[in-house]
């Protein structure tokens, strides 16, 4: 890796640049430099972690997603809790990545070529975000926002089983917000002035589960080249939230099980166990108990963390609560005074929200983002959830067109511009309003649904329940 620094006079921030091409590197560390940013580069997987893990970290990176070897999602899982706001770079070919990238938490996304008027900005909010962390100031725990019954209840939850001792098990979908529910039981707990760790599983390699959890002694295998606590004791006294549970290994398990009975833990290369008084708090977004049933997790354990478990609602069965979270994310991405009018609110209502709050804190980002003024209006929203970059280049590879000759569904399609219902039926309306926007627009999926003020996914349902077998579903 190339440690040197692009010498400017006043640094906007720092700024790591991972991707294996030499020449995009060498463009790109010249456009930043230009820009004012103090860049550091690494040219594949390793490095990149070595530079996010080791040291001060960056303020911001750009994470190129496919490399050889170590590639940008593995950097992404493996990365811990480095604070580093990582924008991700996509190119043709890894639309689904960047999709899964978001979910693995990271800032935000960039199509190559990269516009330097999209990225200047994008960057400043990042290193924003991430100097906030550094210094602490991230540090209030974000609220549990809604009034539905659904939300109602997890906050019952966590009142009721906040104070207790139990183990609590997390489910819920990707996004949900199991670590700020993990985080506000801590909270109502007594443990509340001891530490809270978190250990995300899927961000372990397989090999350094135990060490991770448990710790080691100097020497106990090649590369300990140091005493290693491990999470149980850093959380001693405390609250250990243990994310994507099902990706523990089985045998690491088995170790598990027995912290939970015997509150006793052995680091490794120790020859006597360890006392620990440590609260358990898991989540995990699979069903658990398919993964017993399919060998994959231990039927014991799972009823050892069966002691209190709450399923989070996702954000669709839950739409009342859409605009009050997000004017309450809305303060988290931005300073700017933001007002949502009538028309932005039905917009992020009416859409499905697959990735929960976190895909809600994405699409805010891009809103704040290229917004002209302090209001926000409904073809902004619309464009940032349907009509971005991002979405178009998904709709570019994944969109298989409906041709005109195949517009004819169960019934005949009318061939006038302009229907004129035979019924005061609502859905047959609706439907023949859907099916002529649809032909006028040759068929495209994306353009009819921009056409029509609804999200993509909403359309190709309807399609679908209209009987067309071909809508151009992701």
């Amino acid at each position: 890796m190339s440690a040197g620094s692009v010498p400017v006079a006043t640094s906007a921030g720092s700024v790591l640049l991972v991707d294996d091409d030499t020449a995009f590197r060498f463009a790109m560390r010249k456009a930043l430099a230009r820009l004012g940013y103090d860049v550091r580069e690494a040219q594949n997987g390793r490095e990149a972690l070595a530079a996010l893990t080791q040291g001060e970290p960056p303020d911001a990176a750009l994470l190129d997603l496919r490399m050889e070897g170590l590639d940008g999602l593995a950097v992404l899982r493996r990365r811990g809790a480095c604070p580093t706001r990582i924008i991700v770079l996509t190119g043709h070919g890894t639309v689904q990545a960047a999709v899964d990238a978001m979910r693995l938490g990271a800032f935000s996304f960039l199509e190559k070529p990269v516009d330097t008027e999209v990225l200047k900005p994008l960057l400043a909010q990042a290193i924003a975000e991430t100097q906030r962390a550094k210094s602490g100031k991230d540090a209030p725990v974000p609220k549990i926002v809604g009034t539905s019954r659904a939300i109602d209840e997890v906050r019952r939850f966590v009142a009721r089983v906040g104070p207790t001792e139990e183990t609590v098990a997390i489910y819920g979908e990707t996004g949900t917000g199991k670590e700020v529910v993990a985080q506000h039981i801590h909270l109502a707990s007594t443990r509340a002035g001891k530490p809270l760790v978190a250990l995300n599983a899927a961000c372990v390699p397989r090999e350094l589960f135990e060490s991770e959890l448990f710790g080691h002694k100097k020497g106990a295998f090649t590369g300990a080249t140091a005493d290693h606590a491990g999470l149980f004791r850093d959380a001693n006294g405390g609250t250990l939230f243990i994310d994507e549970l099902a990706e523990l290994p089985l045998e690491s398990q088995a170790k598990l099980l027995r912290a939970l009975e015997m509150r006793q833990i052995r680091p490794i290369g120790e020859s006597r166990e360890v006392p620990v008084d440590v609260r358990i708090i898991a989540a995990t977004n699979r069903d658990l108990w398919g993964e017993v049933r399919a060998g994959r997790f231990r039927e014991d354990l799972f009823f050892r963390l069966q002691v209190l478990p709450v399923m989070l609602p996702p954000l669709r069965a839950r739409p009342v609560d859409i605009v009050p979270l997000a004017e309450e994310l809305m303060q988290r991405v931005t300073t700017r005074k933001h007002v949502l009018d009538a028309d932005a609110r039905a917009a992020l209502e009416s859409y499905d929200w697959p990735g929960n709050v976190r895909e809600l804190l994405n699409v805010l980002r891009r809103v704040s983002l290229f917004a002209d003024g302090d209001a926000i209006d409904g073809a902004l929203v619309r464009r940032m959830i349907s009509a971005s970059v991002f979405a178009q280049a998904q709709a570019e590879r994944q969109e298989q067109r409906v041709m005109p000759t195949q517009l004819q569904g169960p019934e005949p399609m009318p061939q006038e511009t302009t229907v004129k219902p035979t019924t005061t039926n609502l859905a047959n309306v609706e439907r023949q309003h859907i099916e002529t926007v649809l032909q006028q627009m040759d068929g495209n999926i994306t353009r009819t649904a921009i056409a029509l003020g609804i999200d993509r996914r909403t359309l190709q349902r309807k399609l679908r329940a209209y009987g067309y077998a071909s809508t151009g579903e992701d």
